[in-house]
């Protein structure tokens, strides 16, 4: 990242901060005087200030500048106004360029650009400063620290969102650096705040270097909850890095500061009352001072912003929130490792075994498996079944468990799984599932499961518990590390519904506040212990009709999308008021089954071809951020879709139809298509069903060998019952199958060649 300045673009940046310094009009800067030309004359209503810049370290340079200042200054003087000169120099001035200025030291003194900048901001002692605080979520959760070495961080996948086009941390940098504005958006844990650390310290190297002219300023959004004018929050950042407040806002008017603000997921929806219709307005409501502080930045300085993906319903719904419109503002999202990446991060903390391949490749997840020392008890984990990974989970949380309860006589294991369980439901009671437990609130916890008083030893090992972290609000709280690992936990206090509903949970669990879907890792993790625990699909369907019956809407919700996976469902069921993160009609488990979603919060809606579409799903007054498979409302039938708010379209059936009239050989072009269904997004999988879904007859009959050949070249693993089959991405190929969706044609891969003889 090597960049120079010219003489005239130095001018340009000095003028530009001398006119905030030293002019009270508008129009002041470079002027001919007695025929001569001045890079800079400004009058300030008491005071001329002569103002000569330069790039150059040459003596004869600062002598010429040096006596051109000084006679122009004593001129003045001689007609009775106060006059000074300056002659800034891009570098600490020379020996000799001091010495020589010298001579004019009653009229004229040299300064660096930096000390000239300082006077508008001292950047030199913001920066330091602000090095040594807290990025966003980067955190050590086994030393408790936020030091974290630079060279730890291993570069991540980052690709615009609408055109999935690959960038790299460097080119976002110069992005920036040139005034380009983003969004950066990724899953929880995947390394959104190590991106913008990483950012921060490449632009606090140019700034520096003398290469860039804005200071870095890296916001934590979490700092600044409920505040609403943009001049109060950059006052409190200020202040919270010993830099002068006013000096700040002046550099930030000024265009001198480049914006890094990470966590627009941080900021609350306070006044929220569950009225889906008033979500969206409330989510405005509380990011107005990102939208103002956006709006006021000037517009030759760079902003990043970064949040979870899942936290807007849609990215339409984003753009207007944060005032990042189309055209002004890219959007990017981070990827979570692949495997090539995941085992580089591990190298650098000294790990060099196995990963599993249910293991999520989540920065913050295996930095803390690895230096908890429960990645090899991840690889030990035995597991089996038709829900792999929620087996693969169970098994991890149960081994974790008996290691913990075998260091205490009076904590058990079967107590710690509960105790896990019932903070997983409490963490889903939050819009976000990060919750932080104080040390007395998991002690009340503990004792409403088992009405046990703890004691010293007892309370510490709550403490360690692992899957728990130091809280991002206090080192002594803590909260869960991974929504996985949440979710999993999650299944094991569900399980007892289903197997006794009839019970009161209010005290132990309350269920009436969940306000978050479970993951899909927390569905297959319970289906497993249903089918561990040999449960009877009429135990299922009672205790999703009693948690509807008992306005246990979100639990039901979940028990629901178990026994789609595992039972036949023949009645008809409504979910009031829920969150759903995706409805896909184009998966056979909603075949045959009539729900209606009624007022519900639902971050996509899958739509397939018209002619397979499930028209007794019924969606009714709920708020959609993106139904995809669809342009325009104009194309939903008014009898499934009533007095619904939605939010954007996305039509990825014209886009594998687009893939499909190609002139790609067949077996391609479905490959393409199948690779498309299940990498487009991460963690996804699909039913083999599906896989066939929207293509015409020939192209259906080369699907099963299109499966075969993915499965053999390992992009593909299958899972799941019998008849209901379903096949998920690895990680190790997601990377190539990437680089094969976008281009095919020039794709050097066995499995495109292999897939061209498919006929």
């Amino acid at each position: 990242m090597t960049r120079s300045y010219t003489g005239p673009q130095f001018e340009d940046e000095v003028r530009n901060i001398a006119r905030s310094l030293y002019s009270n009009s508008m129009g002041q800067g470079s002027q001919m005087v007695n025929g001569r030309e001045r890079d800079g004359v400004f009058w300030n209503g008491e005071f001329y200030t002569v103002i000569e810049a330069t790039t150059e370290k040459a003596k004869a340079k600062a002598l010429t500048d040096g006596k051109k200042t000084h006679d122009l200054v004593a001129g003045l003087r001689k007609e009775n106004y106060m006059a000074r000169g300056i002659l800034v120099t891009l570098h600490e001035p020379t020996t000799d360029q001091k010495e020589v200025v010298k001579k004019f030291s009653k009229t004229t003194k040299i300064i660096s650009f930096d000390e000239l900048r300082s006077l508008l901001f001292d950047a030199q002692s913001y920066l330091n400063n602000r090095a040594k605080r807290r990025f966003g979520s980067v955190y050590d959760h086994v030393d408790h620290s936020h030091e974290i070495p630079l060279n730890d961080f291993v570069e991540p996948t980052i690709e615009f969102q609408e055109s999935s086009e690959a960038t790299s941390v460097k080119g976002l940098t110069e992005s920036l650096m040139a005034g380009g504005r983003t969004v950066l958006i990724a899953e929880y844990g995947v390394g959104k705040s190590m991106v913008l650390r990483h950012m921060f310290f490449n632009l606090v190297a140019e700034f520096r270097a003398k290469r860039h002219f804005r200071t870095p300023v890296a916001i934590n959004l979490r700092d600044h909850l409920g505040q609403t004018d943009p001049i109060e929050l950059l006052e409190r950042h200020a202040r919270a890095n010993a830099a002068d407040p006013q000096k700040l806002v002046a550099a930030w008017n000024a265009g001198y500061i480049d914006l890094l603000i990470d966590g627009f997921d941080e900021l609350s929806t306070r006044g929220w009352t569950g009225d889906v219709k008033r979500l969206r307005e409330y989510r405005r409501s509380s990011h107005a001072v990102v939208r103002r502080l956006i709006k006021d930045t000037p517009k030759k300085s760079g902003i990043l912003i970064t949040g979870r993906d899942a936290y807007f319903d849609s990215l339409t719904e984003m753009r207007e929130a944060l005032a990042a419109p189309v055209g002004q503002f890219g959007i990017l999202r981070v990827h979570p490792f692949d495997e090539v990446q995941a085992n580089s991060f591990l190298k650098k903390k000294n790990y060099h075994g196995a990963i599993p391949d249910w293991i999520p490749t989540r920065p913050l997840l295996l930095t803390y498996l690895v230096t908890k020392g429960l990645l090899l008890t991840a690889v030990e984990a035995q597991y089996e079944g038709v829900f792999p990974r929620g087996a693969a989970w169970l098994s991890l949380i149960d081994m974790i468990a008996s290691r913990e309860g075998e260091q205490s006589e009076g904590v058990d294991k079967n107590a710690l799984l509960e105790f896990l369980g019932a903070l997983s439901v409490i963490s889903r009671q939050a819009s976000d599932a990060q919750v932080s437990f104080s040390p007395q609130q998991m002690e009340s916890v503990f004792f409403n499961l088992t009405g046990t008083t703890i004691i010293e030893d007892e309370r510490n090992i709550l403490l360690r518990l692992p899957g728990l972290g130091a809280a991002q609000d206090s080192p002594l709280n803590r909260s869960f590390v991974d929504f996985d690992f949440l979710n999993a936990c999650c299944a094991i206090p569900t399980l007892k519904f289903i197997l006794d509903p009839y019970s009161d949970y209010s005290k132990t669990y309350g269920f009436g506040g969940l306000a978050t879907p479970m993951s899909d890792v927390g569905i297959e993790a319970l289906a497993t212990l249903c089918e561990h625990r040999n449960v009877v699909c009429g135990q299922i369907t009672a205790a999703t009709d009693h948690a509807i019956t008992h306005g246990l809407h979100q639990l039901a919700f979940d028990v629901f999308r178990v026994a789609i996976r595992i039972c036949a469902i023949d009645n008809s069921i409504t979910f009031d008021g829920i969150e759903v993160k995706d409805v896909d009609l184009s998966l056979e488990y909603f075949d045959g089954i009539h729900v209606d979603f009624s007022g519900c919060l639902i971050e996509k809606i899958v739509l397939p071809d018209p002619a397979d579409t499930n028209k007794d799903i019924v969606f009714t007054e709920s708020l959609i951020g993106t139904i995809e498979g669809r342009v325009s409302e104009a194309d939903l039938s008014k009898n499934q879709f009533i007095d619904c708010e939605i939010s954007s379209f996305s039509d990825e059936y014209s886009v594998n139809s687009e893939v499909l009239g190609t002139n790609l050989p067949l077996g391609v072009r479905v490959m393409v298509v199948t690779l498309r269904k299940v990498f487009k997004q991460y963690g996804s999988s699909r039913l083999e069903s599906a896989l066939v879904r929207g293509l015409d007859q020939r192209s259906r009959m080369l699907v099963p060998d299109v499966i075969s050949l993915l499965v053999k070249h390992g992009f593909i693993v299958p899972t799941g019952r019998k008849g209901k089959v379903t096949y998920a991405g690895t990680k190790a190929k997601r990377s190539e199958a990437l680089k094969i969706i976008q281009s095919p044609n020039t794709a050097r891969s066995l499995l495109v060649r292999e897939c061209s003889s498919l006929s």
